[in-house]
């Protein structure tokens, strides 16, 4: 299992393409290597996983589905760490 660090808030640093402040970053941590995600709502936008993940994040609490936050999110991280070639491969005997 990779180590996962989420990165929120002042912490942030630049989008590494628009220089504009991240959404969040996602950092994974394996024991051969690191991997970065980075949301941007600059250029993490339209039909991509991380489109639909910002466009969920602005949804007021109460009415966020919470089930499509989680897919989306999923999605987004499987979508970001495929692109820099990692592989996802779930395990079935993980609590949600």
């Amino acid at each position: 299992m990779p180590n996962v660090t989420v990165i929120t808030g002042g912490d942030l640093p630049p989008c590494p393409h628009c220089d504009r402040r991240l959404a969040f970053l996602v950092r994974f941590t394996f024991p051969d290597g690191t991997a970065e995600l980075h949301l941007c709502r600059t250029c993490d936008t339209g039909a991509t996983a991380g489109g639909r993940l910002l466009a969920t994040m602005e949804l007021p609490d109460d009415i966020r589905p919470a089930d499509l936050f989680k897919e989306f999110t999923l999605a987004w991280m499987h979508e970001g760490l495929a692109a820099q070639g990692w592989q996802y491969i779930p395990r079935n005997d993980l609590p949600d």
